[in-house]
C-alpha cells in the first residue's frame, strides 16, 4: 500500500469510531414521559411496573406491520422476546431489532437499526410501541 492509498483510508476509520465517543441521548417518550436513551446503535427504556414482555413484543410486531416491515423472526416469554424485521424495500437495509427483557415487574425495551443506527427511526417505533401499550 503506498501512501496515498493509506492517506485516503485514514479518515474513513476515523468516521468508524466517531459514534463510539458520542455522548447518550436522553430524551423522554410517549404520554407518560418514560426516559429513553439513545447510545449508538440502540435506544432503550425502562417501561413502568406491571408492563409484560410479550405484550411489549405483541405491540412492536403491531408497530413494524403498520409501517409496512416483514417480521423475519418473532418470539416472547414472560422473561425474553425479539423481533427482527426489515423494510418494505429491495433491499434489507436497515435491519430493526426490537428486544424485550423482564426486569423485576418491569420490562425494559432496546430497540436496534443496523448497520448504523438510526435515532429518529427508533425513537418512532418506541412512540409506536408505547402508544398501543397505551402508554
Amino acid at each position: 500500500m503506498d501512501w496515498r492509498t493509506a492517506r485516503g483510508l485514514v479518515p474513513a476509520l476515523c468516521l468508524l469510531f466517531v459514534p463510539a465517543c458520542q455522548k447518550p441521548v436522553v430524551r423522554a417518550q410517549g404520554e407518560g414521559g418514560i426516559t429513553a436513551t439513545y447510545s449508538r446503535p440502540t435506544l432503550s427504556a425502562r417501561l413502568p411496573a406491571g408492563t409484560r414482555v410479550p405484550a411489549v413484543i405483541a405491540a412492536a410486531d403491531d408497530t413494524v406491520r403498520a409501517r409496512g416491515y416483514s417480521v423475519q423472526s418473532s418470539s416472547a416469554t414472560e422473561e425474553a422476546g425479539g423481533i427482527d424485521a426489515r423494510p418494505p424495500r429491495t433491499t434489507d437495509w436497515p435491519k430493526v431489532e426490537v428486544r424485550a427483557r423482564a426486569v423485576g415487574d418491569a420490562a425494559i425495551v432496546e430497540i436496534s437499526v443496523s448497520p448504523w443506527g438510526d435515532q429518529e427511526l427508533s425513537r418512532s417505533l418506541l412512540d409506536g410501541i408505547l402508544r398501543r401499550l397505551g402508554l
